[in-house]
């Protein structure tokens, strides 16, 4: 399921082309939520095997966040992956790691669900479980669930983006459990044959970099000459998790009709993260002394 999940939504944009209107933004239970995100764009013709029961559709959002939703409605579980468009090619040159360090502080408590544990408890009490991983290019997250459980999960799972806390305690543990992953990558041979392709590749690529993270390269003095371990993760985010940087994909029993309802109103926060143009903060950021890591696009 994850496998699909994460690969599909990136198939289905080389498969879909043209656009189709949309109803305004619904609005969701109880006065004090949000209204949903508008649906911008919509295909239902996607291509699947011929043997497939499941019933597809892709969606884009009016703050430019794309999903791809698929039906399936004998499932017993159901799951949910969102990828960014920016991984370590983004790290700054002298704070290596800190697209992956970004990962991690993620999952540690949003405005709403400020608990740090809040999420992984929710999933782990409903049959599920949750990961993430961070790319040369992409940083992606996903979990899975007993499939009653999906709609508080894909809200909580949604604000991730909208609003996390990104808070300096919970920086100074986050750093400490970087730190380990990098000593026990130090054990793989894999990673070794993988660091020593970095070491001798061209070092004006950005495949050179370091990507894990240290204490050195996160909280080391050039790390502190630029800010705290968490304003650092804040300004990263800031500039790279953009809702048209951000590819979603989302299974579930519940129709297609359903599902888009859910995604609309789940990820509605994202449209106050949109900027533009684009790149705006990551061009002011790697034009002074701030960041400087390639740009994502």
């Amino acid at each position: 399921g994850f496998v699909f999940a994460r690969a599909a939504p990136a198939r289905a944009l080389r498969r879909c082309g043209g656009k189709l209107p949309r109803a305004a933004a619904r609005l969701s239970g109880g006065a004090a939520a949000p209204a949903a995100a508008a649906t911008t764009r919509v295909v239902d013709d996607i291509v699947s095997a011929a043997l497939d029961r499941r019933s597809y559709r892709w969606v884009e959002l009016d703050s430019g966040l794309r999903a791809l939703l698929i039906s399936d409605a004998n499932s017993d579980k159901a799951a949910a992956a969102l990828e960014v468009k920016t991984g370590h090619f983004d790290d700054p040159a002298d704070v290596a790691g800190l697209a992956h360090f970004t990962e991690h502080m993620m999952f540690l408590g949003t405005e709403s669900f400020p608990d740090e544990r809040s999420f992984k408890d929710f999933i782990g009490r409903h049959g599920g479980s949750s990961n993430a991983f961070t790319g040369m290019e992409s940083t992606g997250y996903h979990f899975g669930v007993n499939a009653n459980a999906l709609p508080e999960a894909l809200g909580r799972f949604a604000s991730f983006f909208a609003e996390p806390l990104l808070r300096e305690d919970s920086a100074r543990r986050e750093m400490q459990a970087v730190h380990s992953e990098f000593q026990r990558n130090l054990q793989s041979d894999q990673r070794r044959i993988f660091q020593l392709l970095k070491s001798t590749c061209d070092p004006a690529h950005p495949f050179s970099k370091f990507s894990t993270g240290s204490l050195e390269t996160l909280g080391g003095a050039a790390a502190a000459a630029r800010g705290a371990p968490h304003e650092l993760v804040r300004s990263f985010f800031e500039t790279h998790y953009e809702p048209r940087r951000m590819t979603l994909c989302v299974l579930g029993q519940q129709p297609l009709d359903e599902l888009e309802e859910l995604v609309g109103k789940s990820f509605a926060g994202l449209a106050r993260l949109v900027r533009s143009p684009l790149t705006a903060g990551a061009e002011a950021l790697s034009a002074g002394p701030a960041l400087e890591g390639a740009p994502a696009g």
